[in-house]
């Protein structure tokens, strides 16, 4: 009698809530048919456009809300983001450590980047 009453108050008549639980109950039915590795496992593209759908979300904020927030790979799990103005000293001070690791590699790899960005803006 619960069921008919949702139907009812959802706006859908009895018959059309019926037709719904029975699609999903054959869409679950799918779900413990298949192997219980390949529910859970998630390719590195599945994970590689995960991070492109976060990447992009960023770079839709506004520019000054930008500058703050960035995205941080941790050696275990996804990347997460984060703001930068909400971090601890001692979170600051890992996040540059790992920033600038090996001296001359990163000083080089940063100060072209910082080339290359400057040359995109053309600065007059």
């Amino acid at each position: 009698m619960e069921a008919t009453n949702l139907g009812i108050i959802r706006g859908g008549s009895i018959r059309g809530s019926s037709t719904r639980v029975g699609s999903l109950r054959g869409s679950n039915n799918s779900i413990w048919r298949s192997t219980g590795a390949e529910v859970f496992s998630r390719s590195s593209r599945d994970e590689d456009d995960e991070e492109a759908l976060k990447w992009a979300a960023l770079e839709k904020l506004p520019t000054f809300d930008r500058l703050r927030k960035g995205l941080l790979f941790g050696s275990h799990g996804p990347a997460t983001e984060v703001d930068i103005d909400d971090l601890g000293f001692q979170e600051r001070q890992n996040l540059l450590r790992r920033l600038v690791n090996v001296a001359d590699e990163d000083n080089e790899k940063f100060l072209l980047k910082l080339r290359n960005r400057i040359d995109r803006l053309i600065i007059n």
